[in-house]
């Protein structure tokens, strides 16, 4: 990136990232764009969005001493960072780590248990049964509603 910013107004902005003024404005208020002054800063806020990180043009291939304003602007776009997490978390987009592993493990033990009960509640239809179809036919059965209710149990449990 070069010294000088590239700004735009957020209707301008909204038109760069192929968004609607409304999203656009919601970031702004979640603080997740890099605004100077009323200004959006193009560069540092693509960045932060596509989550990467802001470079800046060397001169002579020599990394120069960080200046105060490469210094503030990394940490504009940290802190923009931040709150970008902050609001699609409050938007429901991500979930903490801890929350999916504590879920995936209720699941797996859920899933567990069902799986164990099958051959309890399929012994005595099953030793009934005397044509190979028939057992087939009665395991896919039960297979198929375990399974459904294993996804029902998931995509209903909060």
């Amino acid at each position: 990136m070069s010294e000088n910013p590239i700004l735009m107004t957020q209707a301008e902005y909204a038109r760069h990232r192929n968004k609607s003024p409304q999203y656009i404005g919601k970031l702004y208020k979640a603080g997740v764009l890099v605004m100077r002054g009323r200004l959006v800063d193009a560069v540092a806020s693509d960045a932060v969005l596509d989550d990467k990180p802001v470079e800046r043009s060397a001169p002579d291939s020599q990394q120069p001493a960080t200046s105060y304003a490469q210094a503030k602007l990394a940490d504009m776009v940290f802190r923009a960072k931040l709150r970008r997490l902050e609001f699609e978390t409050r938007q429901g987009k991500l979930i903490e780590a801890a929350i999916v592993k504590e879920r995936w493990a209720v699941i797996l033990v859920m899933l567990k248990e069902r799986i164990l009960a099958v051959p309890d509640k399929l012994a005595p239809e099953v030793t009934a049964l005397t044509d190979e179809r028939q057992v087939r036919e009665a395991l896919k059965r039960d297979m198929n509603a375990l399974l459904k209710a294993v996804h029902s149990d998931i995509q209903y449990a909060r």
